[in-house]
C-alpha cells in the first residue's frame, strides 16, 4: 500500500527540525584526518550541500563512512553503498517532481535530512539504518523510507539478502519460518492487509510506477541484540514497520560463514 510523496505533515516537519538540531559526528577510530575527520573507524558525517538544479538542499543529512581502509577500491565500494540512501533520496526527489510541483516551488528547494542509527560497527560487519525525511517545497503529505545498509569490510562488498541468508530462507517456506521468528507489530501489518514477505521484497526495484529504482522494502539491520527486519517504503500509510529477532532465534537461517562474524561484531569492544 504505497503512494508517491506529496509533502510532509507538520509533525514530520517538527521532527526534521529536532533531528537537524541533534546532527552529530561520531567515530570508533582514533587519530585525526583532514578537517578533523578521524583517521580510522566507522564515523557519521553530515552533508549540508545545495542542489538547486534538482530543487533539493541537504540539511544536516547524516551518512556513514568507514575511514582508513587500506584498499582504495574496496573503500569506494563500501562508502558509496553506505552513503547510498542519501544519494538515492536526491535522485528520487528530482525524478518524481511533477511539473506543477516545480512551478509551485518557485525556485525554492525541498529540504532532505537523513538520520543514521548505527548497528554493528566494530567488527568486520558494519550495519546502519538511514531514516530519510523531507520537507517539500510544495503542499501535501507523505514520507520517505528508513533504509538499512550492511557491508562486509573484510571482503570489501555490500551484503545483500542472498549473502545474509542460507539458500532456503528466501523461498516461500523459508520466509514463513523467518516471519515466525520475528517479533513486532504483526497485528498492524495484518490490519494493513500487506502481503506475505516475498524474495523480491529484499531487493531494490521499480515499484508502483516509480520512475527510478527504490531501495528494498524489506531491509536488514544487524545490531548487538540481533537482526532487525525494517519494512519501509515511500508512501503515506502502512509503510514503516520494524520486526526483530535475537541471533539465536535465526541462527539456522543465516549463512553459516556469516553467523559467527555477526556474533563477533555484536560482542566487539
Amino acid at each position: 500500500m504505497r503512494a508517491g510523496l506529496k509533502g510532509v505533515t507538520a509533525m514530520a516537519a517538527a521532527a526534521l527540525t529536532m533531528a537537524g538540531a541533534a546532527g552529530c559526528s561520531s567515530s570508533d577510530g582514533g587519530g585525526g584526518g583532514e578537517d578533523g575527520e578521524p583517521a580510522k573507524g566507522t564515523i557519521v558525517l553530515t552533508d549540508n550541500s545545495a542542489h538547486p538544479d534538482k530543487l533539493v538542499t541537504f540539511k544536516e543529512a547524516e551518512y556513514v563512512k568507514i575511514a582508513g581502509l587500506p584498499d582504495p577500491a574496496a573503500a569506494k565500494t563500501i562508502n558509496d553503498a553506505l552513503r547510498g540512501p542519501l544519494d538515492w533520496s536526491l535522485k528520487w526527489a528530482s525524478a518524481t517532481l511533477l511539473p506543477e510541483q516545480r512551478t509551485e516551488c518557485k525556485g525554492r528547494s525541498s529540504v532532505i535530512q537523513t538520520k543514521v542509527r548505527l548497528g554493528l560497527r566494530k567488527g568486520e560487519i558494519v550495519s546502519a539504518a538511514n531514516a530519510i525525511q523531507m520537507i517539500p517545497c510544495f503542499e501535501g503529505e507523505g514520507g520517505l523510507p528508513n533504509v538499512p545498509v550492511t557491508v562486509d569490510v573484510k571482503a570489501g562488498k555490500v551484503l545483500t539478502a542472498d549473502d545474509v541468508f542460507d539458500s532456503k530462507t528466501l523461498g516461500k517456506d523459508g520466509l514463513k519460518k523467518l516471519w515466525g521468528a520475528l517479533s513486532g507489530p504483526k497485528d498492524d501489518w495484518k490490519d494493513c492487509e500487506l502481503d506475505d514477505l516475498q524474495k523480491k521484497d529484499f531487493f531494490p526495484g521499480k515499484r508502483d510506477g516509480d520512475p527510478i529504482e527504490s531501495p528494498a522494502p524489506a531491509g536488514l539491520l544487524f545490531t548487538e541484540q540481533g537482526l532487525e527486519l525494517i519494512w519501509s517504503t515511500t508512501g503515506t500509510s502502512c509503510n514503516n514497520f520494524t520486526f526483530t529477532a535475537p541471533y539465536e532465534k535465526v541462527k539456522n537461517m543465516i549463512a553459516k560463514d556469516l553467523y559467527p562474524r555477526l556474533l563477533a561484531g555484536a560482542t566487539a569492544r
